[in-house]
This record gives C-alpha cells, sequence and structure tokens, in this order.
C-alpha cells in the first residue's frame, strides 16, 4: 500500500483506498455518489429468499431486460470468474458473510458501471481478513476496472501488506 497523504492510498493497480475521519463524512461522501456508481454496502442487503445466482441474475433480468437463462448465465459466469461458482445456490441466510460479500460484489459487477464502491468493507466481512480478501477477488482473471473502497481512517492499519 503506498500512502497518499493520510487520505488514503492505492492497495494493488485496481484497488484504491479512501479514508474517512468520521461516519458523517463518508456518509456524505456516499449520498453524493452519482447514479453510475455501482455499490457494495451493508445497508444493500441481498432478497433473503433468493439464491446468490438469483440475486445477481435480477439485475440484467430487470434493468436490461434479458431472459432469466440468460440472466442466469451472466450471473454463473461471474461467479465463476470470481472464484465462487460454489454459492449459487446458496440462500442469504444460508451463506457466510464472506459469501455474502462476495454475492453482494458480483451484483456490483454485473451492473457493468464505470466505478465500483466497497462501503465499510469490514461491516460485511467479518470472518476473513478483508484487505486481503478483496485483494485476492480483485486478482482474479477477469476482473476489471477501478475498485474503490471507503473505510475509516483508524482501519488505514489493516490494509498495509
Amino acid at each position: 500500500l503506498r500512502h497518499c497523504g493520510d487520505r488514503g492510498g492505492v492497495i494493488s493497480a485496481q484497488i484504491h483506498l479512501t479514508l474517512f475521519d468520521d461516519p458523517a463524512t463518508l456518509t456524505a461522501a456516499v449520498a453524493d455518489l452519482d447514479d453510475d456508481v455501482a455499490r457494495v454496502a451493508l445497508e444493500l442487503p441481498l432478497r433473503a429468499n433468493l439464491s446468490a445466482l438469483d440475486n445477481i441474475a435480477l439485475i440484467p433480468l430487470y434493468q436490461r431486460h434479458h431472459g432469466a437463462a440468460e440472466s442466469a448465465q451472466q450471473a454463473q459466469a461471474i461467479l465463476d470468474t470470481m472464484g465462487h461458482a460454489g454459492i449459487a445456490l446458496l440462500r442469504d441466510p444460508d451463506m457466510t458473510p464472506a459469501q455474502r460479500f462476495v454475492t453482494k460484489l458480483a451484483r456490483a459487477l454485473i451492473l457493468k458501471r464505470s466505478r465500483l464502491i466497497i462501503d465499510r468493507p469490514g461491516a460485511m466481512l467479518y470472518d476473513v481478513p478483508y484487505p486481503a480478501f478483496i485483494r485476492q477477488l480483485a486478482a482474479q482473471d477477469g476482473m476489471t476496472g477501478t475498485w474503490e473502497i471507503f473505510d475509516f481512517s483508524w482501519n488505514q492499519a489493516l490494509y498495509k501488506e
């Protein structure tokens, strides 16, 4: 991690860290995000009655008006790319926090937006060392674009390699 002053840094070529000193500033930054941002956050829940695959497939089904089979195929392809094909049939209550995060991330990635924000990953990934877990996901073949992590400044030490 190369620090840019004390305001964040670059974790890898495609993961950038933006740090905030207090919850109000972070909340304001999230509120100011444009509509073309894909976001992964604790307060953006999965549909509990649907599988991981179905939660992801809802995006192309309803936003791009693709058929159910094509949407499911796209969702499975993203899970395959992320190395988590095995969670496809799990429903939210049956997932670990890391599996739930992967599903939310896949749902954000399938949007194919110009910017991806991971908002306070520690609130979602309390069962794994989350900076390393996110690096591992971003390093998978086929992962493109820039991922931006919004986190609190007191967590900065966790991102050091």
